[in-house]
């Protein structure tokens, strides 16, 4: 039924569609990759700077609680920009596939598509699908196959034993590649520099019609390269690391002590926990991280300026999110492909006409809603396949009712967010339930306590994943 539901819609909408007004406000879209909570808003980190994210933050809604659907890009990107659940397609972890090759999904009508049927001009620039596939899905796709996620070099810098993606620090301008024509290595986060320049003149050119913009920045993911200046906002001595407890993954059933499968292993050739202390490297890879940070921050800058400089402002909505978080240590995990709060929690900012300024929600919400929200906002009919609930109430009273939860689904495991509990179901049966009212670090699992919210819980996430 679902299925019919998507065609049906995708034959009615793209035809049949009246179109919207030429009131019809614009939408600018800012997607991060990789970004965790270490922003200046959400407190995710004391030495964060991210002093334009936190500007965009106090003119709109900051999302306090927003989580990813999956913990990984492709499956992460592929539920945002279709509306459905990696559940639902069976997009669970980065090597299932793009989903325009899985053949019930072959036709879905994906966001920029509803948009621009109704009447939008679209265009989108840098990482928005994922890796090499979305230009000929998105109209007016710029090519973002040309940037990718930087230059890698033949010798890595600091960690020897993983893929080009392993790496991190700040390579001589003159170090050898292995591809190119690209940028000096010295200049190698210089392909978000470039998707900014591109989307601020999109912003600057006259419009005939309302747009919808894609700003897809690669940074901060791997590998973590910049130039000196970003480093050296961030004395290494004066870097705090996360607070970790030695013992913390001693009442993990799954992710913790037991090895992984390797369904289960996103990247196998990224640093773990034991090589980073063996190796005294925690504080500098947390210091380039939060370099990389800096520089992302910088980009969204520009694009931030160039919106409040432009008359579009006014009928403008702007939306900055994250596709999922990252760890660096905390639980002795490194990278993504976790179901914890520091993989699943992502910024979320919304900001426009109508938006009240310098609010803040903690309610439980996915990014699985950006499709129905930003089609709310638009003033258009969503399509019956949409699986998220539009954000709009809590975008007009941050206190209205909000009976969801945020789902979060890796592999063969799923993850449930509530206002207060996080509650993990491994494919094996096996479970982990925390208190965020008196533990948001998530250092004790409370499964073993038989702990009274675990039915309730249980039983909520078995509703969503099974919802037709």
């Amino acid at each position: 039924m679902k299925l019919a539901l998507i065609f049906a819609f995708g034959v009615l909408f793209l035809f049949g569609s009246a179109g919207i007004s030429k009131d019809a406000p614009n939408i600018i879209l800012i997607a991060i990759d990789d970004l965790n909570d270490y922003v200046g808003c959400l407190g995710g980190h004391p030495d964060a700077y991210t002093p334009n994210i936190d500007a965009l933050a106090a003119e709109g809604v900051l999302f306090t609680n927003a989580h990813c659907n999956s913990p990984v890009c492709n499956p992460s990107r592929a539920s945002i920009w279709t509306g459905l659940r990696p559940t639902t397609t069976g997009i669970t972890t980065n090597p299932s596939g793009w989903f325009r090759d899985h053949p019930d999904y072959r036709d879905v009508v994906t966001m920029p598509q509803a948009l621009e049927a109704g009447g939008y001009a679209t265009a989108g620039f840098g990482k928005l699908f994922h890796l090499g596939h979305g230009n000929q899905k998105w109209p007016d796709w710029q090519q973002h196959r040309r940037y990718g996620y930087g230059p890698r070099l033949k010798e890595h810098l600091n960690y020897r034993e993983g893929d080009g993606l392993s790496d991190w620090g700040t390579p001589p301008a003159d170090e050898d590649l292995r591809r190119g024509p690209e940028p000096s290595s010295s200049d190698m986060a210089a392909f978000d520099e470039d998707i900014a320049r591109r989307v601020i003149e999109f912003i600057q050119d006259d419009h005939s019609r309302p747009f919808f913009l894609g700003c897809g920045l690669y940074r901060p993911h791997t590998p973590l390269y910049a130039t000196q200046r970003w480093f050296d906002r961030f004395p290494l001595e004066e870097v705090d690391l996360p607070q970790v407890k030695p013992d913390d993954n001693d009442d993990l059933p799954y992710f913790g002590t037991k090895p992984r499968r390797e369904i289960d292993i996103e990247a196998p050739g990224l640093w773990n926990h034991d090589w980073v202390l063996e190796n005294d490297q925690w504080r500098q890879i947390v210091r380039a991280y939060l370099a990389l940070t800096s520089y992302t921050d910088e980009q969204v800058g520009r694009v931030i300026d160039a919106w409040r400089q432009k008359d579009v402002r006014k009928n403008t909505y702007l939306i900055l999110f994250s596709d999922h978080g990252w760890h660096l240590g905390e639980k002795k995990h490194w990278g993504k492909a976790a179901l914890w709060e520091q993989t699943t929690n992502v910024p979320l900012i919304v900001v426009g006409p109508g938006i009240p300024k310098g609010v803040v929600s903690d309610a439980p919400v996915e990014l699985l809603s950006l499709y129905p929200t930003l089609l709310d906002l638009a003033g258009m009919e969503a399509p019956d396949h949409l699986e998220g609930a539009s954000l709009r109430p809590l975008l007009e009273d941050s206190k209205a009712e909000w009976p969801h939860a945020a789902v979060t689904t890796f592999s063969e495991h799923h993850a449930l967010k509530t206002e207060r509990y996080r509650y993990i179901r491994y494919v094996d049966g096996s479970e982990e339930l925390y208190d965020h009212e008196s533990d948001p670090n998530e250092w004790t699992n409370l499964v073993p306590t038989n702990h009274p919210a675990l039915p309730g819980l249980r039983e909520q996430l078995d509703n969503i994943l099974t919802q037709p």
